[in-house]
């Protein structure tokens, strides 16, 4: 059996997905998501996150370049 490398070590995500960043999601209601995906959301779109058991309605607020993907800031709807 071939060892993992960081190469192959498995991910969560495959090399096209997304990561969703949600620690401070029940505290301020924040959450980021990168990816390297072509789909990009946009300001103002609204997401369903599932964090820790719960559903947070979030709204896209900021969007950045990063390491030749995307990077979107948003925040929860109401709480």
């Amino acid at each position: 059996m071939a060892e993992l490398t960081p190469k192959t070590a498995i991910r969560p995500f495959n090399p096209s997905g997304y990561e969703i960043l949600d620690a401070n999601l029940a505290a301020n209601g924040e959450v980021v998501i990168w990816s390297v995906s072509p789909l990009k959301p946009r300001i103002g779109d609204l997401l369903l996150i599932e964090s820790g058991g719960r559903l947070y309605d979030v709204a896209v607020e900021a969007l950045a370049a990063v390491d030749g993907g995307w990077s979107a800031k948003a925040r929860q709807t109401r709480p």
